[in-house]
């Protein structure tokens, strides 16, 4: 397996230890706005990380945090309004006292419109969404009108469809990318652009592409003391995640990864080589640091290109401070606690329906409240299952209204997608409908 990738960021997140090593600590008592009761069990949540607490019986928070310019913290509650807080300091320790609105209960509740179908977030008979990420209590936007390629934008957006600011794509856009950290980036195709808000104008700058593929987008996560990253490239079978401590720059093996069908059915390439590839095989290892004679072989043959290769699966969540790595070959969710102490593991066949291609191999998190959910597909339409980390049973279904919808994310109990009715003249608009 490939180790260069791992002793690069070795050493580069080692070069930024001296940064890790400032921390703020963020303190506060959340209150009933109006009653000045203190309310237990709000999620304060770092916005766009999972990073996670709760308040206690009194009302009590606190979060360790690397030190930032700016953050923005989020405060929900299942009988509150959400709140969005900026938090500007250079500070060691911030006290941040917040009050929350309860949520008006009408009965009946309706969350979709007239016609019963899922409410348009965004519509427009100018533009198409390509592509969207939630930034606090608005959106950022990737639009175009005709071509994604020609005419594309990044939008702010507000929830009543107001566009706040704009700026051009310098490029041909991919998609919007949000790394570990929580920023935001436009992902071209010979380019990648940080966006930036500030007082409420969007604005763009390139970033070096290599550093960007090997320094962020292998980070996963972090937690209270490491950055959790790994070597994951889609062509091997295997691979490990690792935790870096920036205080003393020290990097553990979280769990490696295998799928063991894959991975047996890999080194048995090398078999089917003659004699002379063999030899060739054995001669590239010595020469390719991290590769062995298996590798080789593998590569030669076209492995992973083959129509019956299945990648690994295995996303990694923080989930109250404990890793869950749900492995999907093994159909286990491994847990750690104190990023590689090992905190149990536990079964799951959701991944094995009747109907195996319903399946789709991926997992979202609800963006404010950690809940899991797994994606499937049947005669067209998706069903969002809800998958209880705790016992790798699913617990709840929702199956959506429209069919073939694209970009989906989770946010608060609601499920937001694009979508565009087949043979119409609509542009491709953002909906959202309750789970």
């Amino acid at each position: 397996m490939i180790k260069q990738l791992t002793l690069f960021l070795f050493f580069a997140l080692a070069f930024t230890a001296v940064r890790g090593q400032n921390r703020t600590v963020i303190v506060g008592i959340i209150k009933d706005v109006d009653t000045k009761k203190v309310i237990e069990n709000v999620h304060v949540k770092v916005n766009q990380r999972n990073i996670l607490v709760k308040t206690d019986q009194q009302g009590n928070y606190e979060l360790v945090l690397q030190k930032k310019k700016r953050i923005t913290l989020v405060f929900s509650h299942i009988s509150y309004e959400i709140n969005y807080e900026p938090v500007v300091s250079n500070k060691d320790t911030v006290v941040l006292n917040v009050e929350l609105k309860k949520k008006i209960q009408t009965l009946p509740i309706y969350d979709f419109a007239e016609d019963g179908k899922p409410e348009i977030v965004f519509k427009s008979a100018k533009i198409n969404i390509a592509d969207y990420e939630f930034y606090e209590d608005k959106f950022l936007f990737l639009v175009y009108g005709k071509r994604l390629n020609k005419d594309s934008q990044i939008c702010l957006v507000d929830e009543k469809e107001n566009i706040i600011s704009k700026h051009f794509v310098p490029g041909e856009p991919v998609e919007l990318y949000t790394d570990y950290l929580g920023n935001i980036n436009l992902i071209c195709k010979r380019a990648i652009y940080r966006v930036g808000v500030q007082n409420n104008k969007v604005s763009i700058y390139e970033l070096p592409m290599e550093d960007f593929n090997q320094l962020i987008k292998p980070i996963v996560d972090t937690l209270e003391s490491s950055i959790l990253f790994s070597d994951f490239i889609k062509q091997f079978p295997r691979f490990k995640y690792y935790a870096f401590n920036p205080e003393d720059t020290s990097v553990s093996v979280v769990k490696e990864v295998i799928h063991k069908d894959m991975d047996w059915k890999y080194n048995f390439e090398y078999e089917y080589l003659s004699n002379a590839d063999k030899q060739f095989a054995k001669r590239m290892a010595k020469r390719l640091k991290g590769l062995d004679k298996y590798d080789v072989a593998a590569s030669m043959r076209g492995f992973s290109n083959g129509f019956l290769y299945e990648t690994v699966y295995a996303p990694l969540f923080v989930i109250n401070d404990t890793i869950n790595i749900f492995d999907h070959s093994e159909s286990k969710i491994w847990k750690f606690v104190e990023d590689t102490v090992d905190a149990g593991e536990v079964e799951f066949t959701y991944h094995k329906p009747k109907k195996k291609n319903s399946w789709k191999r991926q997992l979202i998190m609800d963006e404010v409240n950690g809940k899991i959910y797994g994606i499937f597909l049947k005669n067209g339409y998706y069903y969002l299952k809800e998958i209880n980390s705790s016992s790798g049973k699913i617990v709840d279904e929702k199956k959506l209204t429209y069919q073939f919808v694209s970009k989906l994310k989770i946010k608060d109990g609601f499920v937001y997608y694009t979508y565009k009715p087949k043979q119409t003249l609509q542009k491709k608009f953002l909906y959202k409908e309750r789970i």
